[in-house]
């Protein structure tokens, strides 16, 4: 035998213990390709029940949101008339209390009135009565837009 002889003879031998050392990775790499055929097989399947599930979903999704829409929409002018309401009441105690202030103001007068003159005791509350009685048909005026 000559040299090439040897040379091939050795890179077949090589070879052959190469296929007996790989024979079992192969065969566990054709088993994993195996598996994943079978996963994928079953991929469509599973992807047609989780899409529909998922459809599903948005449809009742949806349907919550158009209900809470509708709900909101029949709620909205309660609100609106709870806001008219409150700004009214509001208008009307701005009012109530102008006129407080101004009742306020003309009674403050009226004490004045007894102080600066030294009226004490019953004189000067029958001044007061008078002041009062002077300007009664302010009085009722205040009294009627309180109230309204």
């Amino acid at each position: 035998m000559d040299w090439l002889g040897i040379g091939v003879l050795v890179i077949g031998v090589a070879f052959a213990v190469l296929v007996v050392v790989l024979i079992k990775p192969l065969k566990k790499l054709g088993d994993v390709m195996e598996n994943l055929k079978q996963t994928t097989d079953k991929l469509p399947a599973v992807m047609d029940d989780v899409t529909g599930q998922a459809q599903l979903v948005l449809n009742t999704s949806n349907e919550t949101i158009g209900n809470v829409n509708q709900q909101v929409n029949e709620v909205t002018p309660l609100f609106k008339i709870v806001g008219d309401t409150g700004e009214a009441a509001r208008s009307l105690t701005q009012s109530a209390l102008q006129k407080s202030n101004s009742l306020k103001t003309t009674t403050t007068d009226a004490a004045n009135l007894t102080r600066r003159e030294k009226y004490q005791g019953l004189y000067g509350f029958l001044s007061f009565l008078f002041y009062l009685q002077q300007n009664k048909k302010e009085v009722k005026a205040e009294a009627e837009v309180l109230k309204k």
